[in-house]
């Protein structure tokens, strides 16, 4: 009795594991396809209930590419595999794919199907003829003429834009008159707002151009050589002259707006320009000389 008992309770454990395992239910797989064609193969799946499945891509024989996998249950325990597959060989190949359950990847299970690869049909007719107009193979060297001729036009074009600008600011540096140095410095002011360099953003150049301006004015108006100083050295430089010391402070403001777009590169307002010609053109005046008071009772001749 209990040998029967045995007997029979391993075969239930048998069949349980059995409908616990994964295996092929149907496979619809063409037997012959063309060469470097994409064709569709369709696997049915068996499994215990609420398990999915899960294609290994490295299980794929290397004589088909994988373009497309397409997984879906089509019953509790069941699960349809659409591949889209691309032949690569020109003979008779065997296709395998393994799959797998995902939460038990131990249990796998391998399908395999031969199939015949041909070549792809060509259309071959004798008495085709070719009505296309023969054409002319493209002209490489010409080409290459072409655009080194655009090339040498842009590259004139940049230099004599250049060279334009800089005649238009040695213009604004070299007026020479005998006039006192802060009309003069007045006029090169008047002169750089009219020249068209802020509205052709070109505002470095600008704050140069007016950077030099107080400049060549301190060497006019006191004796400063100060075309080669820092903004520091130029300060320091001022403070040695009783009446440019108090203005220190101003000046080093101006300087300061001057540095940040000549070499922090910042784009100023329209505000932040006006602002700065006018503490120049304050400056100018407030160190140019004045003109003689006449005493009372003096007559002019």
């Amino acid at each position: 009795m209990k040998k029967g008992l045995l007997i029979l309770s391993v075969c239930l454990l048998s069949v349980g594991a059995e409908a616990q395992g994964l295996r092929v239910l149907q496979q619809n797989v063409p037997q012959e396809v063309p060469f470097a064609k994409p064709f569709t193969a369709q696997i049915i799946l068996s499994h215990p209930q609420g398990e999915s499945v899960r294609l290994d891509e490295k299980s794929l024989s290397p004589d088909f590419s994988l373009t497309d996998a397409q997984l879906h249950p089509i019953a509790a325990d069941t699960t349809q595999a659409d591949l889209t597959l691309f032949p690569f060989v020109l003979q008779k190949s065997t296709f395998t794919a393994s799959f797998a359950l995902a939460t038990e990847p131990g249990i796998t299970t391998q399908v395999s199907f031969p199939i015949t690869v041909t070549p792809v049909k060509l259309f071959n007719d004798k008495e085709l003829r070719e009505i296309r107009p023969p054409q002319r193979l493209f002209d490489w060297a010409l080409l290459l003429c072409i655009l080194l001729a655009i090339f040498a036009i842009i590259c004139l074009i940049i230099f004599w834009v250049r060279r334009a600008k800089r005649d238009a600011v040695a213009s604004l540096r070299t007026v020479v008159d005998n006039r006192p140095p802060h009309i003069i410095a007045l006029s090169q002011i008047d002169a750089l707002v009219d020249s068209g360099l802020w509205e052709n953003k070109q505002y470095k150049l600008f704050y140069i151009t007016l950077t030099d301006i107080l400049r060549t004015y301190l060497q006019r108006a006191f004796g400063l050589d100060v075309s080669a100083d820092t903004s520091a050295e130029l300060l320091r430089h001022m403070k040695t002259v009783a009446p440019l010391a108090p203005l220190t402070q101003t000046v080093r403001a101006f300087l300061t707006s001057g540095d940040l777009v000549k070499f922090a590169k910042m784009i100023p307002s329209e505000q932040t320009r006006n602002q700065d010609v006018n503490l120049l053109r304050e400056l100018i005046t407030q160190t140019a000389p004045k003109p003689p008071q006449e005493k009372p009772g003096e007559v002019k001749s």
